[in-house]
């Protein structure tokens, strides 16, 4: 249900042609040489006479009027919003919300709109005093880039509004300051803990796919320094799910209740098939609006990974187009899910990847299958304190070697080294298996050939393929291993699994053969 929507108001301190705003005005000129001009005060803007429209149609209707986009489809001329940008509008601006979203797939105008709803703000402030409008990105480059060097295109090509601005250009002090409201707009990077420090009345965060949750969260906390403000983000789903889109897109799925949020998607159904141009309009509203060009679509599906296709062009969440399976990793380990259930007292072979603290440990065990291997694991990941408890994987290394033939477990001595000592001195076959270059390189390497060709297979556990999807390569002078550092999340299980195929691959490194199974 959509909220009633408040009446645009002048601010308390300032309201445009009176006083308040002449010694605004007056205090600008003093600093004005970095903007390179002398602002004179034009007078009362005309939008000043709009007292009678709400919030929403006084933004609607200001965009309309003096926003002229500087390239795309209607260059040069007054922007006309479509109308699902119209009604997000309406629905952000809606009395009690605090925080709007939306996310929708690349090419249909998040920069150009996000960037006039930034001027509204900046020109038109609501009640609280001076506006101040941070045009939030990944960098200060990227948030120039995109929405913030549009709107500075935008006030050159307007006469009203280059009037009633002064832009200061400084490296490190680049700003747009709008003397009749005392407001500010500027492009800042998502640091969290500088963010924190801002008061803003509009916060604009572009890309938020590839934002952190912490810079949004660090908005949401500063923006409740003034009695109304607003955080609004527009974003296309990212490479990975730490992102705040991701994050405030679970949350609403989830069904749980966010007051003062809103929330629009636009996206194809999940699984669709990429070439199906019914599932290009759900995606891609400008389709609808004539401002996109499907041809473009047509093209880019032709050409681009499957994956990028439909993180960008379909606005879907697909896992691993960064990891070390390539652009499409998520559908080729998918296509080796095969579920098995490996045979009792076979030869096994087991890989183990302990982690004390924060990480999570895995054990990945293997058994061959006709010409191909196929692979297990158990995760564990750490307790409230942030600890784990290497018995819980020593137990299951009992079990293992209670039901297979285990000819070997492969571990790193770094973490495991003294439950190693015991389970060999309980008679378990415990290899050493250091994750040094010289030994993951290769075991890396091997296991990257076998899913790509297609000789392995696994029971399609989503906590494995998770792991196996977040792990990033690092490329080295003889090939690449798994990055813990670099990747998107923890990795354990997929170390393991690569741990255990190598020694599987390789019985002739494994020590002495001991079938506990039989004693």
């Amino acid at each position: 249900m959509r909220l009633p929507s408040r009446r645009f108001q002048r601010p308390l301190e300032a309201p445009f042609g009176r006083p308040g705003g002449a010694l605004v005005a007056q205090s600008a000129k003093i600093g004005n040489r970095n903007a390179g001009k002398k602002w004179v005060d034009p007078g009362a803007p005309p939008w000043d006479r709009w007292e009678q429209l709400d919030r929403a149609e006084h933004a609607i209707r200001w965009i309309e009027t003096y926003c002229v986009p500087p390239k795309g489809y209607g260059a040069g001329e007054p922007l006309r919003l479509a109308e699902f940008q119209k009604e997000w509008l309406r629905a952000a601006f809606a009395d009690g919300v605090t925080s709007a979203a939306m996310q929708v797939a690349r090419g249909n105008g998040k920069s150009t709109f996000l960037a006039a709803v930034g001027l509204h703000a900046l020109f038109c402030p609501d009640v609280g005093g001076a506006p101040q409008v941070p045009i939030v990105a990944t960098t200060v480059q990227q948030a120039v880039r995109s929405v913030y060097g549009v709107a500075l295109a935008m006030i050159a090509a307007s006469p009203v509004l280059e009037a009633r601005a002064l832009v200061y250009s400084a490296i490190g002090a680049q700003k747009v300051k709008a003397p009749q409201t005392g407001g500010e707009m500027f492009p800042v990077s998502c640091d969290p803990d500088g963010l924190q420090g801002l008061d803003p009345s509009l916060a604009v965060c572009d890309e938020i796919g590839f934002m952190q949750i912490e810079s949004w969260d660090s908005l949401l906390l500063a923006s409740g320094k003034r009695p109304k403000s607003l955080v609004v983000g527009i974003g296309t789903p990212g490479f990975d799910r730490q992102s705040a889109l991701w994050h405030l897109r679970s949350r609403v799925k989830s069904g749980a209740e966010l007051p003062g949020f809103h929330y629009t998607e636009y996206a194809a159904d999940e699984g669709c098939a990429i070439f199906d141009e019914a599932q290009w309009h759900r995606a891609n509203p400008a389709l609808a609006e004539q401002y996109m060009n499907i041809d473009a679509l047509r093209t880019a599906v032709a050409l681009s990974p499957e994956s990028h296709f439909r993180i960008f062009r379909l606005g879907q969440w697909v896992d691993g187009v960064e990891s070390w399976l390539g652009a499409d990793g998520r559908n080729l380990w998918r296509g080796l899910a095969d579920p098995w259930p490996m045979e009792p007292s076979a030869p096994t072979w087991v890989g183990v990847d302990v982690a004390l603290k924060h990480d999570s440990t895995a054990i990945c065990w293997v058994q061959q299958r006709g010409d191909r291997y196929h692979v297990k694991t158990k995760i564990w990941l750490p307790r409230d304190d942030g600890r784990l408890d290497v018995t819980d994987a020593m137990a299951l290394v009992r079990e293992l070697a209670a039901m297979y033939d285990v000819r070997a477990v492969a571990y790193d001595p770094r973490f495991f080294d003294l439950p190693a000592q015991q389970l060999e001195d309980e008679g378990y076959p415990m290899l050493e298996f250091p994750q040094s270059l010289e030994r993951m390189t290769p075991a890396v390497g091997a296991c990257y050939e076998m899913i790509r060709r297609g000789e392995l297979s696994h029971d399609g556990d989503e906590a494995f393929e998770t792991q196996v999807l977040n792990a990033v390569a690092r490329s080295n002078e003889r090939g690449f291993t798994l990055a813990k550092s670099k990747s998107k999340d923890r990795i354990d299980s997929a170390v393991a699994m690569c741990i255990a195929l190598s020694v599987a691959s390789k019985p002739q490194a494994a020590p002495q053969i001991i079938n506990l199974g039989a004693l």
